[in-house]
């Protein structure tokens, strides 16, 4: 608060100056008219009698803390006697203008006794109209209630002040305040400033513990805290754009600028394929508030906030786009062995197409990401027909569907010559059946469907079926083609011998050749039993006809119920099974 001498100097070189050339004018009668010596006189007693009263060495300020709080009726009278003794002042004799001096220094040091009182009190966002609170109960009715009562006499008391010639004052005690609040409101929040050579020394957990708790935390940071420290700023200080300005800056410059410069400290040290998504996050918190965010710090010295937002946000772009093509890398250089000898889906397709579907989930960022800076590097491999048709649209959107094809188109490729390592060449075809057609559920089941649409599809389905016909004819070819070609035809004995023999060997060795085979989607595993059960009509015919053979010889074979349950337990292991014939 100001010292008296200096206070009175200053403030009296500013009352001096209009006693030199008042604006009224030179005719004193007219002068008379406009302000008698009597009410002059009444002004100052009734601004006397209310000021001394709540002065703060008084007795009643030792009794009640707060005028506000005793008498809204009375605490706004003090207002009010305040403003009609600032403008009498103007009229003072030097005597006078001296002991309404000293008034008007009590009644300032009681308004800013008031001030601090309301805004400590109040410490959280004093906004609720704007925040996203909404009101569902009493306590929430109260709340707002409370907010709109305590903002209304924050103005009254800032407009008192501010025309008092006491803005310095207002200011100092109002930015000291609320800046604790947003500073204590980032804290709790948990959003700190760190510097790249801190995130550096950090491990890979605490970095992603510090980017969590910024995402959690900075929607709230935008919309509820600097949010409602603007609207708290423009209702308070409505009189004086200037200061509105000054208290808001000064209030929520700092937080602001280790809000924003957090996602560009990031990129700089964290790029791995990991944080990708992460980066994605950070992006559309950024992005999808932006209009806020020019809303909140409009004013002139608030554009290095929105300079720090955008500057991350460029950031955040180029790293997302660099990752996005080392990632396109990172498949087609794959060296993994992890090749499931079964026939099953491969960790590569598992962990490709987790990436992918979750990636698909941001694609309207991806369109803004692909619209401002350049796509992905497309892979040096040729592409499949399909993928070239979406890449002839050169749009974001078709930039970002060519992205996802491209690299499924990778994937495939990458997944096919690894199904040369299979020592069973049926088993290749399987494992390509399950790992393609694991690839289309994660379209179909994702936002990979709107991206890459029902062609892509209905072709690789087509791929699948393929694959499938091929595996049959590879896995059980060689037992179809131990069955005559008219199985009710009349045969000796000898050559119905050799047919129950020859079956039962390539059906055994089959069998155990397909054993270990892994099918993990039902559908395909009814699909391919299906197929599998094909020719078991044919040998079913047979096996009727040539039940009893001509003569006593017994010849061991299996029967079609056999074959059939074989077949199911193969596909389906939970149903019972029996050991094969020797």
């Amino acid at each position: 608060m100001p010292k008296n001498g200096k206070k009175i100097f200053g403030f009296c070189s500013k009352v001096l100056l209009p006693l030199v050339s008042p604006p009224f004018s030179n005719n004193s009668s007219s002068t008379s008219e406009v302000a008698s010596e009597s009410m002059i006189d009444r002004t100052l007693q009734s601004a006397a009698e209310i000021i001394n009263k709540w002065s703060t060495q008084s007795l009643a300020y030792t009794q009640v803390s707060s005028m506000f709080h005793h008498s809204k009726q009375e605490a706004l009278r003090f207002i009010r006697c305040v403003n009609e003794l600032q403008k009498v002042m103007y009229l003072l004799t030097s005597q006078k203008l001296v002991f309404s001096h000293r008034l008007m220094q009590t009644a300032m040091k009681r308004l800013q006794v008031e001030f601090y009182r309301i805004l400590s009190v109040n410490r959280e966002p004093l906004d609720v109209e704007s925040s996203p609170v909404r009101v569902r109960t009493a306590e929430d009715c109260d709340v707002r209630k409370v907010s709109s009562v305590a903002m209304a006499d924050l103005r009254a008391i800032a407009d008192c002040m501010i025309s008092s010639g006491y803005t310095k004052e207002c200011v100092e005690i109002y930015t000291t305040v609320r800046k604790s609040v947003v500073d204590e409101g980032m804290y709790r929040l948990g959003i700190g400033k760190f510097s790249s050579q801190i995130i550096r020394k950090m491990n890979s957990e605490a970095v992603d513990f510090r980017i969590t708790k910024w995402l959690e935390g900075a929607i709230t940071a935008i919309t509820t805290i600097f949010n409602a420290e603007r609207d708290l700023c423009d209702y308070v200080f409505v009189s004086s754009e200037s200061v509105r300005e000054s208290c808001f800056t000064k209030t929520c410059k700092d937080g602001a600028m280790i809000l924003f410069a957090f996602p560009e400290v990031i990129v700089k040290n964290q790029k791995s394929q990991k944080n990708l998504f992460y980066l994605l996050d950070m992006f559309t918190v950024i992005f999808e508030n932006w209009s806020r965010i020019e809303s909140i710090f409009s004013f002139e010295s608030t554009e290095v906030i929105q300079s720090q937002a955008i500057a991350s946000l460029s950031g955040l772009s180029e790293s997302i786009s660099a990752v996005l093509s080392d990632y396109e890398s990172s498949i087609q250089n794959d060296s993994s062995n992890s090749l499931s000898v079964d026939g099953g889906i491969h960790s590569l397709s598992l962990q490709s197409m987790d990436c992918l579907s979750h990636l698909a989930e941001y694609r309207e960022i991806l369109y803004t990401i692909f619209s401002r800076w350049p796509p992905p590097k497309k892979s040096t491999l040729p592409s499949d027909s399909n993928s070239s048709s979406l890449d002839s649209d050169d749009s974001p959107i078709s930039s970002v569907s060519s992205y996802m094809a491209r690299i499924i188109f990778i994937l495939l490729c990458k997944l096919d010559s690894k199904a040369r390592q299979c020592d069973d060449i049926s088993l290749s075809y399987l494992f390509l059946a399950n790992n393609v057609r694991f690839v289309i559920w994660q379209v179909q089941s994702s936002n990979l469907h709107y991206l890459l649409g029902e062609e892509w599809i209905e072709l690789h389905k087509g791929k699948v079926k393929q694959y499938i016909d091929s595996y049959e004819q590879l896995a059980w070819g060689k037992v179809i083609s131990t069955l005559p070609v008219n199985p009710t035809a009349a045969l000796t004995t000898a050559e119905v011998t050799e047919v129950y023999e020859k079956f039962n060997s390539s059906f055994k060795e089959a069998y155990r050749k397909q054993r270990s085979s892994v099918i993990p989607d039902p559908k395909l595993r009814f699909e391919i039993l299906s197929i599998a059960k094909s020719w078991l009509p044919v040998y079913r015919e047979f096996y009727n006809t040539h039940r009893f053979p001509v003569g006593e010889e017994v010849i061991a074979r299996l029967t079609p119920e056999d074959v059939e349950n074989y077949l199911s337990y193969l596909f389906f292991p939970h149903v019972e099974s029996h050991s094969l014939p020797n």
